[in-house]
């Protein structure tokens, strides 16, 4: 599906038989639900029925969630192209007001509730909200509402019972990051017009890829113990933005951790960092080449970027003289060899990527690639890849200044 390209002048540092054994651990957890989800077919039916059905009835679709409930969906929103789609997922009064400000028809709109834990305060608060604004104009709310989120006695859940809407399943086992390919991502394809059975279908695909998952996680590791503490992932496609923010807080949540199981030391693992293309060529790689020595660089290329239906018959500007009669994609295929080579030449340890496109196996492919990339590195170094308690603090602060502006 994907071809990986190591730099063979990098030293590994790991046995492959030994990070074939942590994947392979990964893969026989019984409490990891995520690996499942592609077997799923209820899942897959009940998600594409209803995407279906929302994108016959309706002429626009909000979701509102937070975090691994809007960062797969945003990612599919993005590479699809469609403009039936918005995103409420920062409580963010003005981004807010300007979405249903210009929302042409409050009742051929879709609002779609998403939270793991059916409790999570910004996407009820939000919620608050809209059916207010409905209220006021005297439009019906709750019949054009619909849910994802645990099948537990939470809030979510039970307003779906109480309203009699469609709510479908977060699995228990699956965490929020890890649930793009449950009922979060597969009903948002599906409305977008995508095939959700084809993501699932890639997502099989990678699940027998063992090889390239061990080679990959040998890269990061090895990059990891040359004390790399920035791991860049350099996409050469416009439309990989919110992908890389999907693999950013997949990363970071899920490798940041204080201590192993066992209560030592946690080994100190990279930060994430996304770029685009040409566009950041002319902005950070400055830095990268000269600045210090700290990154590994993933460059992604894709086929069909690189082969452009568009040609350049006749060119009118001596600086472009050069690509007559080119195809349009050969300059970002120039530009994305060139932006490896400057790289490797500078001494900066690289890996390249080449994607045949951003259909839905490819994305399938991808979206499950890089989640047992990072639980099997996880399940290698003895640290719990799938909580989060770093994230506590924050909210539990939150709490408290609220509680204090109400007394």
């Amino acid at each position: 599906m994907i071809k990986i390209k190591p730099n063979n002048k990098l030293k590994m540092n790991f046995s492959n038989e030994a990070l074939m054994t942590s994947l392979n651990k990964v893969l026989a957890r019984t409490d990891l639900g995520f690996t499942r989800l592609p077997f799923n077919q209820e899942a897959l039916k009940k998600s594409s029925d209803l995407g279906t059905h929302i994108l016959k009835n309706y002429e626009h679709l909000v979701l509102v969630g937070i975090g691994g409930s809007s960062m797969g969906p945003r990612a599919l929103s993005e590479i699809s192209g469609s403009h039936r789609i918005s995103f409420l997922d920062n409580v963010d009064s003005i981004e807010t007001d300007n979405i249903i400000t210009n929302l042409k028809d409050l009742t051929k709109t879709a609002w779609l509730f998403i939270s793991k834990s059916g409790t999570t305060i910004e996407v009820l608060w939000t919620l608050e909200l809209v059916e207010q604004i409905y209220r006021q104009n005297n439009v019906q709310f709750w019949p054009n509402t619909f849910y994802i989120t645990e099948n537990t006695d939470n809030t979510l859940n039970n307003l779906a019972k109480k309203y009699v809407r469609p709510s479908l399943e977060i699995p228990l086992d699956v965490g929020g990051r890890f649930s793009v390919l449950s009922p979060v991502g597969l009903l948002v394809a599906q409305y977008l017009g995508q095939s959700a059975s084809e993501l699932i279908e890639g997502a099989k695909s990678a699940l027998k890829d063992k090889n390239n998952i061990v080679t990959a996680m040998n890269q990061y590791l090895s990059s990891f113990e040359r004390k790399e503490d920035i791991t860049l992932f350099w996409f050469y496609s416009s439309r990989m933005r919110w992908f890389g923010c999907w693999l950013q807080q997949l990363w970071a949540e899920s490798l940041g951790k204080k201590e192993t199981l066992d209560g030592k030391k946690a080994p100190e693992f990279s930060s994430p960092m996304i770029s685009i293309g040409t566009c950041d060529q002319h902005s950070i790689l400055q830095q990268v080449v000269e600045g210090p020595k700290n990154k590994f660089v993933n460059v992604f290329r894709f086929n069909d970027v690189e082969k452009s239906k568009f040609i350049v018959a006749k060119t009118q500007f001596s600086e472009t003289m050069l690509l007559e009669k080119m195809n349009f994609g050969e300059l970002i295929r120039a530009e994305a060899m060139a932006t490896d080579m400057a790289l490797e030449n500078s001494e900066i340890s690289t890996m390249a990527f080449e994607i045949p496109d951003l259909k839905e196996k490819s994305l399938g492919y991808l979206f499950m690639f890089y989640q047992l990339v990072v639980a099997s590195i996880g399940e290698h170094s003895n640290i719990n890849a799938f909580n989060q308690p770093g994230v506590a603090l924050a909210k539990k602060l939150t709490l408290d200044i609220l509680k204090e502006k109400q007394s």
